[in-house]
């Protein structure tokens, strides 16, 4: 299912780094833009992890684009595996 999420790119010093803004809390980094995908389900695959909670649907990203806590960065949409996010009891 395809997430927003929000990016702030990094450089040859400083990791790339990005927040799911529908998994509060959630957020991940990694040092080339390529391994970004992986790294953004493997952080939500440990947010679900033995919790026991529903997976919320994406918000629109029309709506997180006018929240001001979300500057400097910018908006892509990451294809997350929500089959392989386990949660507790189910």
């Amino acid at each position: 299912m395809l997430y927003p999420v929000y990016l702030h790119g990094g450089d040859d010093k400083h990791a790339h780094g990005v927040v799911i803004p529908d998994f509060p809390g959630c957020f991940s980094a990694a040092d080339s833009e390529e391994d970004l995908p992986r790294m953004i389900q493997e952080a939500a695959e440990v947010y679900f992890d033995g919790e026991d909670m529903e997976i919320p649907p994406p918000t629109p990203l029309e709506q997180l684009k006018k929240d001001p806590n979300y500057e400097g960065g910018i908006w892509r949409m990451v294809d997350i595996d929500v089959t392989r996010l386990s949660r507790k009891g189910h």
